[in-house]
């Protein structure tokens, strides 16, 4: 099976044990989230850019930008709306100066592409309208307003460096924050990873779906009693 279809859900030390997991059989690691997330990011550089690239179907093989912090999220043990404007709500809000690697750059590009169509949003599942520059939430706490959209966003990986799947050269790289003009209109600067504990990465075996929700993990695994 190919690390796109391996769904894995994040826990912290206190919603379960190494040695429960260990009884369990499943197949877990215990990272240090920001470590894990930057390096998720740089094993990635290089691959295909694909506009609503999906995180478990896509993903190693191809990112668009939120679709990378997504799936960066999930390798550092954590669960994030899939879409930029969703996950620029959903994050604390931070500054500049605070930034540390594994924090998330918020970027209205203003760049009107991709305005037609409709594509299925599997959160609410129905079809929705595509926009260039979202100004309000659309599966995280829908109807949110942001009016400075945003439609764009990057994993910053210290030094002054970001990393982004990029459409402008069709795939992720690390670049120099000042080196790219979408970063010239930055919206604001997100914070997913609150603290420096470890947490588990608890990869869910494909006949167990029903362990995708966290709180049926918890539930199984509390079953193998330490």
């Amino acid at each position: 099976m190919s690390d796109s279809w391996i769904y894995k859900v994040g826990l912290s030390q206190n919603e379960t044990s190494e040695d429960q997991l260990k009884r369990s059989g499943f197949k877990f690691s215990l990272v240090i989230p920001r470590e894990e997330m930057i390096a998720s990011a740089k094993r990635v550089l290089g691959a295909s850019y694909k506009r609503g690239a999906s995180v478990l179907r896509d993903a190693p093989q191809s990112f668009d930008c939120s679709s990378l912090a997504a799936w960066c999220a999930v390798q550092a043990g954590f669960s994030i709306p899939r879409i930029s404007i969703d996950q620029y709500v959903y994050s604390e809000r931070i500054n500049k100066e605070d930034l540390k690697p594994g924090d998330l750059i918020f970027i209205n590009t203003k760049q009107i592409v991709h305005t037609d169509g409709l594509y299925f949003s599997q959160v609410l599942g129905m079809e929705v309208k595509e926009e260039a520059i979202r100004t309000e939430t659309l599966e995280f706490m829908p109807g949110t307003k942001v009016p400075e959209g945003v439609d764009h966003v990057g994993i910053y990986s210290g030094n002054d460096e970001v990393i982004h799947a990029s459409g402008k050269t069709g795939s992720v790289i690390e670049e120099k924050l000042d080196q790219n003009s979408a970063f010239k209109n930055i919206v604001g600067y997100g914070r997913i990873i609150n603290n420096e504990e470890k947490r588990f990465v608890v990869e869910i075996p494909e006949t167990r779906a029903d362990l995708r929700k966290r709180e049926n993990l918890i539930k199984e695994l509390s079953t193998f009693v330490d």
